[in-house]
């Protein structure tokens, strides 16, 4: 798919066809906005082949509504080497499974909070080193205990990673105490410890 060109144009409505449009924010980060019924992991697909292209995520909204459908906007700047970004099929990136490995990921800190007697999701709030891949790896981690979110704030500061989500399983369940515990496991393993 083509990316929609004009900056003026508003954005289609969630309910029509999975689309994206990339908007030029300054001379080095473009703002990629995403809409339509995508995957549930397609945040996950979208954000290792970012990383895969060379292309870092600076900050990044996304939210799914009831009806399934997600509204997300996302701040990239290229690196050397990555490619022109107008030639990017970004909703193919968030479609199509990665073809490689996500690379490793460093916490520094993290914290869950709630449980399926307090809310219908599971917060999930994580900091650590900021680099080119970090989210595609954090929500690699996710998948493997069959999380997704259906909510997520990014955000980078000072070579700092802020990112937080609100987590249901892949079928659209809340998140039960043994869900939590595999996921509290997982990122464990990822703090530095120092």
């Amino acid at each position: 798919m083509a990316a929609l060109q004009d900056s003026l144009a508003l954005l289609p409505s969630p309910s029509e066809a999975p689309g994206f449009r990339l908007v030029r924010s300054t001379t080095a980060v473009y703002s990629v906005r995403l809409w339509g019924p995508l995957a549930p992991n397609w945040s996950g697909h979208f954000a290792l082949g970012l990383s895969q292209a060379g292309i870092d995520i600076l900050r990044g909204v996304a939210r799914q509504d009831s009806a399934g459908q997600w509204v997300a906007d996302f701040l990239v700047a290229p690196t050397p080497g990555s490619p022109d970004l107008a030639t990017v099929d970004f909703l193919d990136l968030a479609l199509r499974e990665p073809s490689a490995d996500p690379p490793p990921v460093s916490l520094t800190h993290y914290m869950l909070d709630g449980a399926p007697d307090q809310g219908s999701t599971l917060y999930l709030d994580v900091r650590g080193p900021d680099r080119v891949g970090f989210l595609g790896g954090l929500l690699s981690t996710l998948a493997e205990v069959l999380l997704t979110p259906r909510d997520m704030t990014i955000m980078t500061r000072d070579g700092e990673a802020f990112d937080c989500f609100w987590l249901k399983t892949v079928e659209g369940r809340v998140p039960s105490d043994e869900d939590r515990r595999a996921l509290a496991q997982r990122l464990d393993a990822l703090l530095v410890r120092g």
